[in-house]
């Protein structure tokens, strides 16, 4: 039987080839397993594989000695390179492979299982920065983002996890960077748009405290904020000029109802004139009527030129007209909306009493329920022929009492009434 030390030199030099790759693997194998922090069942076998390997290289290098320098085989005599060529071929593919085994072994623990590594690699990779500090401030773990972060907001590398969120906090910053807190967050607003919103977590781990501080980007999120927080100041404003638009709407409406008035008025003046004219020419006329008839004429025209007055208005137009005001319960605060509104309602329907339902009374029952003022305005008249249309008079007190935020209703059956609910108090108070 062959000895090793005189096989052939290929599986001579093979065998020492292949017992330097098993050393090899088993010492890399041996590394990986301390560095992933594993448990002894995986490094124990490694590290004995690579000791067999590197013994047996030692033992089998005498075979060198005889082989290339020629020394005598009987001073090796004890030597395992005397052993049969098949046995240490056979034993050295066995430590390679069995560090092969191990390899193999240590790679897929690494890749389905956690250790501290993968789980060091995982936080290399969050697209959000994350550090943990205890309470001194000491980093106990942390990822590049995080550093890269707190280089840019605050000037400094990130040496100290308290320090970083103190200066976040009291706005400690770099030029650039505004920091405002929000509750337990801080977010972080840079000079090209980006935001950032940092968020620092207390855990309990064995009695001591870890505290978890991560920051995310917000920064789309940010930009809608500003982009709502600016349409809504749009929307703010717009709504302060459509409500002056809205009382100039109001005034403008007022004014034209008056001119078409007293065109009315200037055209019935007319007629009545031709009227009273040929009455006087012929000698007979029904002088109570034309008195009335021109007592009507003049309410139109004297229109009242100031707010202060409309309350004597009211009383003069009532007995230019012949109409009587019967008034029972609340009174409007005095200057508010509701005797603003009201006033001009008693006007107008003081004209349409007189005007087309041929009353001479007027009747109001108000009442004050403390957040609403309520009037109602009814006449002792002819009944409505069919359902009453709001004309412009009714209509531009329409607008008013709407503007007011108050509402009007008007009933036709079986006389008419007309009904005003304003909120106390001035308008811009309610709103």
């Amino acid at each position: 039987m062959t000895s090793f030390v005189d096989c052939n030199e290929i599986a001579f030099r093979g065998t020492f080839v292949i017992l330097l790759c098993a050393a090899f693997v088993g010492v890399v194998c041996f590394a990986i397993s301390l560095s992933y922090r594993l448990k002894l069942r995986y490094v124990i076998p490694e590290l004995l594989c690579a000791l067999c390997a590197v013994t047996t290289f030692c033992f089998l290098s005498d075979g060198i000695r005889i082989r290339d320098f020629g020394e005598s085989g009987t001073g090796f005599s004890g030597s395992i390179c005397f052993c049969p060529a098949w046995c240490m071929v056979l034993i050295s593919f066995l430590l390679l492979a069995s560090v092969g085994v191990c390899l193999a072994l240590v790679i897929k623990k690494r890749l389905s299982g956690l250790t501290a590594m993968s789980v060091k690699d995982a936080i290399s990779v969050l697209p959000v920065g994350l550090c943990f500090y205890d309470e001194t401030g000491r980093l106990l773990i942390m990822n590049g983002q995080i550093g890269d972060e707190c280089r840019e907001i605050t000037g400094m590398p990130l040496l100290d996890g308290a320090a970083f969120w103190s200066d976040m906090c009291e706005g400690n910053t770099a030029d650039g960077i505004i920091c405002s807190r929000e509750g337990n967050s801080v977010i972080v607003e840079k000079s090209d748009g980006r935001a950032s919103c940092y968020k620092r977590i207390e855990h309990v781990l064995d009695g001591k405290t870890v505290y978890e501080l991560s920051g995310s980007d917000i920064s789309r999120e940010f930009a809608l904020k500003k982009k709502a927080e600016k349409q809504n100041e749009e929307l703010r404003r717009m709504n302060l000029r459509l409500r002056k638009y809205g009382e100039t709407v109001t005034e403008v409406t007022k004014e034209r109802e008056t001119l078409a008035a007293r065109v009315k008025v200037h055209d019935g003046m007319g007629s009545l004139i031709l009227k009273t004219k040929r009455a006087l020419s012929q000698g007979e006329c029904d002088k109570e009527a034309l008195i009335k008839e021109w007592n009507g004429i003049v309410s139109f025209i004297a229109a009242p030129e100031a707010e202060e007055n409309r309350a004597d208005e009211i009383k003069k137009t009532a007995e230019s007209v012949g109409v009587k005001i019967l008034y029972t319960g609340a009174r409007p605060q005095e200057g508010s909306d509701a005797e603003k509104i009201i006033v001009n309602a008693v006007i107008e329907c003081i004209t349409n009493t007189a005007r087309h339902s041929d009353g001479d009374e007027l009747y109001i029952t108000a009442s004050d329920d403390g957040r609403f003022f309520t009037a109602r305005l009814s006449n002792n008249g002819r009944q409505p022929e069919g359902e009453v249309e709001e004309g412009g008079g009714l209509s531009s007190l329409r607008a008013m009492v709407e503007m007011a935020g108050g509402s009007m209703t008007t009933e036709s059956f079986p006389r008419f009434l007309l009904t005003v609910t304003i909120p106390k108090g001035d308008k811009e108070d309610e709103r």
